[in-house]
């Protein structure tokens, strides 16, 4: 039968929060399992002993993370959405007829308070810290990946400038490193006026121009996240323009979890844009295996046959010669000063009067030389551990864990652009992201562990009593 309701005349209503809040809802579990008091510890000294009391920081650090637990990007809408929704009054405390916390309450202490602090990683690695303690973080295995995050910048706005062209501090480290093992006389001196060209966005300057095949080109930041295989918890998120190699701030960070977190890593895997022999030696100096697929780059020759590529030259330490596969010796011959590697020349008789040499070199007249970086030893030692069982389980778990989380953050937790602009405020951005899907693991895990304690528990008393209904 048809029933349409009629108007209803407005009653009033007398109850609590805690009657209308769902009995099973993800916030009971967040508030019951997680306490956000450490907060207070972190703000403590930002705020001063005197004035007016201050708006609760834990509420409006919740108020965020409820924002981008459930995917809303704009604070005017979080503010909204509070405004209305039961559930998210009774995580903050916030009664039915008080007034939400305003929108651009936020926005002023992120200018005025927050900036330039590190109060977010703080949280961040307070959460990590809270899931270490509840056993779902080993460090034993660390997986590294990157993702692209599209800037609040048109693309179109952009200008070329000049910025100082000056070598990486990993370069510096290899002059250093020259000198001090007698390759180089004098230890090098570096142009300060030398500069390159540069493409940069007028709208937001710190972003970069991302140009990689296969994504998207524009102006965009690079979100660096790891997360630890057992259960796939970020603990460590690093935010750089999208201009900058997945390689290039890689072995600081792992340095940075390891000793923040001690954690007692064993490897670290990452895919094939961070092959490189900084990343090798660090790992090798601390004892860590690294899973990271191995590119074979170019010799100077570049007509050799596959059965004469360098990897088929034999190194030998004590005597400090590459042996050929006609058995002929590459002395140590010169210190590269650009590319930083120690090169290897055979004698031209031994390469003209050679039968392979048609497959070595081709039809030049010059002969056989090699490159060998400075940290080969550590290369050649890393990549040793590709093909294992190790290292194809490895692989498998990066790309479950690490893309999977990408993929997770991007759709739910606020991680496909961004609104803001600066690496400050887009790495608040992507640590509170990283927090959302932490906080939602640690929860289910220890929801899971308490439902798994009280049916152990029921199981216990029945075997005990027999028959008897608990």
């Amino acid at each position: 039968m048809l029933k349409k309701d009629s108007e209803k005349q407005m009653k009033l209503f007398s109850g609590t929060l805690e009657e209308l809040m769902p009995k099973e809802h993800f916030l009971r579990d967040l508030d019951r399992f997680v306490d956000f008091d450490f907060v207070y510890e972190k703000v403590e000294k930002l705020y001063s002993k005197t004035g007016r009391p201050s708006i609760d920081p834990v509420v409006l650090i919740k108020m965020l993370l409820i924002g981008y637990l459930y995917g809303i990007d704009s604070e005017r809408k979080l503010e909204q959405e509070i405004q209305v929704n039961i559930a998210y009054r009774w995580f903050l405390g916030i009664e039915l007829d008080e007034r939400v916390p305003d929108h651009s309450t936020i926005s002023q202490l992120r200018r005025r308070k927050f900036a330039g602090t590190t109060l977010f990683r703080d949280i961040f690695e307070e959460v990590v810290r809270k899931c270490i303690d509840a056993g779902l973080v080993s460090g034993k295995l660390l997986l590294t990946d990157s993702t692209h995050i599209r800037a609040n910048a048109r693309n179109d706005l952009r200008e070329v400038i000049e910025v100082p062209d000056t070598p990486t501090e990993y370069m510096k480290k290899l002059d250093k490193e020259a000198y001090e093992s007698g390759l180089l006389k004098d230890l090098p001196t570096y142009d300060e006026t030398k500069t390159k060209e540069v493409t940069k966005s007028t709208t937001d300057p710190e972003c970069g121009l991302l140009k990689r095949p296969g994504k998207p080109t524009g102006f965009h930041y690079l979100d660096h996240q790891t997360c630890d295989s057992d259960h796939g918890i970020i603990t460590d998120v690093f935010v750089t323009p999208g201009n900058v190699y997945d390689c290039t701030p890689h072995a600081e960070r792992i340095n940075y979890q390891i000793d923040k977190f001690d954690f007692k890593t064993e490897a670290v895997c990452a895919d094939g844009g961070y092959d490189s022999s900084e990343i090798y030696d660090e790992m090798y100096k601390r004892d860590v295996k690294t899973f990271i697929p191995h590119k074979i780059k170019s010799s100077p020759n570049a007509n050799f046959d596959e059965d004469f590529s360098t990897d088929k030259f034999e190194y030998d330490k004590e005597k400090n010669v590459y042996i050929c596969p006609a058995g002929k010796e590459l002395r140590y011959t010169t210190f590269n000063k650009q590319s930083r590697m120690k090169k290897y020349t055979a004698k031209r008789s031994d390469c003209l009067n050679c039968p392979y040499k048609e497959k070595c070199i081709g039809k030049s007249k010059n002969s056989r030389s090699i490159e060998r970086i400075l940290h080969e030893e550590a290369r050649q030692e890393q990549i040793k551990n590709i093909g294992t069982d190790e290292y194809n389980s490895a692989m498998r778990l990066r790309k479950i864990l690490c893309e999977g989380n990408f993929s997770h953050q991007k759709e739910r937790h606020n991680l496909r652009r961004t609104r803001k602009r600066g690496i400050e405020k887009v790495t608040e951005q992507c640590l509170l992201s990283a927090c959302a899907l932490n906080l939602k693991r640690l929860v289910k895990c220890l929801k899971g562990r308490l439902h798994q304690n009280i049916y152990c528990l029921f199981i216990s008393v029945r075997t005990g009593f027999g028959r008897i209904l608990v």
